[in-house]
């Protein structure tokens, strides 16, 4: 009984994740020749087949390659037109511009429907993309059988597209997803954030090499069920070393800190960005007392502050966090992902109990930034 009750919290968990970068039933091929049976439910006939043998576009045809098929291929602008990044920012290189067709193509077909997102799975991932639930590692195996037995209790309904930010092969979005029972028809609004690293896989396309979506929460035990003996043991051991991490004795912010996955960070805004969220990483880590002063350089002074989806003023942030700081130590950041004047950050942190136990967790936030001509301040942010 108390196995199944964690993996029911683990796929009520799993719902408030699912993305652009996510569901799907259908195993995903580095190149897939579906017949069109499959894709369109309809039966090639022989003349179709003949006459389409050799379209790699169509269907019907023996030698369809999914990724290439014109309805996965909508263009950025039309579908940017449909769905409007509320914080846009620019991709600006021809695989970050591959990505971001990629992602909007997706919440294009899963907003037309389970049934035409089937098979988008087979566009968006290859046989070893690995996905991150919740802080638990899954491969894409485990990740579609939760998400299926997710999916069977609830409809989930994609929002308003807040973030897309692009720099090199990574990718962090932030976006409203609207959960329903399909047994009660009750509604359970929630925000969703990720991070995925792309490779660019030629005439194919960006596919997922790795992704993390969510931040740890109840559903971590219950999720690591869908991962076999070994790796359970992989994911503890992982966990074990964040909380034994030390961080460098140093007052070099950039090795002490160091960036698990660096992106590039070529402006000087975007460098000052950088140092100034080290730099609250490190009054964070000194104490309450330390963090209060700076958050009058951190923050502005009618900063709008979103915390666990919830609008909360930054006073009201200070209440919530007093007790956390001091006891929580931030010790390792995945991302700092920077385009123009936005950031996205993934770190992990690790808690001290008043029984000595340590927990690590991890958390995203999308901070936009202003330059008040000292230096750079945060006047907007989401944080899980």
């Amino acid at each position: 009984m108390k196995k199944r009750s964690m993996l029911l919290s683990a796929l009520m968990a799993l719902s408030l994740i699912t993305t652009g970068c996510g569901i799907i039933n259908t195993s995903p091929k580095n190149s897939t020749a579906k017949t069109a049976e499959q894709t369109t439910g309809k039966k090639a006939t022989k003349d179709t087949t003949k006459s389409a043998k050799n379209d790699e576009t169509d269907p019907n045809s023996p030698n369809y390659v999914i990724e290439k098929d014109p309805q996965y291929n909508v263009s950025t602008k039309e579908l940017l037109k449909k769905f409007p990044i509320e914080y846009q920012t620019p991709a600006k290189t021809d695989l970050s511009k591959k990505i971001q067709n990629r992602m909007l193509n997706g919440f294009n077909r899963w907003n037309m429907g389970y049934d035409a997102w089937e098979h988008w799975g087979e566009v968006l991932y290859h046989d070893d993309s690995i996905y991150n639930v919740n802080g638990v590692r899954l491969t894409l195996p485990e990740y579609q059988t939760a998400m299926n037995m997710s999916l069977k209790q609830l409809d989930i309904q994609m929002g308003t597209f807040k973030n897309m930010i692009l720099v090199d092969d990574w990718m962090a979005i932030q976006y409203d997803i609207v959960n329903v029972d399909k047994k009660t028809g009750k509604k359970m609004p929630g925000t969703t954030m990720e991070f995925a690293k792309f490779g660019d896989y030629g005439e194919l396309g960006a596919k997922v090499d790795e992704g993390w979506g969510g931040v740890k929460n109840d559903s971590y035990a219950g999720t690591m069920h869908f991962q076999t003996e070994k790796e359970q043991k992989a994911q503890q051991k992982f966990m074990n070393e964040l909380k034994n991490k030390k961080l460098k004795n140093t007052t070099n912010l950039e090795e002490k800190y160091p960036v698990k996955y660096p992106t590039t960070i070529d402006t000087k805004m975007g460098k000052e960005m950088k140092a100034t969220i080290l730099n609250d990483f490190e009054n964070w880590n000194k104490g309450y007392s330390s963090w209060n002063k700076w958050t009058d350089t951190f923050y502005t002074k009618d900063a709008k502050l979103n915390y666990l989806g919830k609008d909360i003023t930054l006073d009201e942030y200070k209440k919530t966090v007093k007790d956390q700081i001091g006891s929580t130590q931030r010790v390792q950041i995945n991302n700092i992902l920077v385009s123009e004047d936005w950031a996205a950050i993934h770190f992990w942190t690790v808690t001290t109990k008043e029984d000595g136990t340590k927990e690590a967790d991890n958390h995203m936030q999308f901070l936009h930034f202003v330059d008040n001509g000292d230096g750079v301040q945060v006047d907007n942010c989401f944080m899980k």
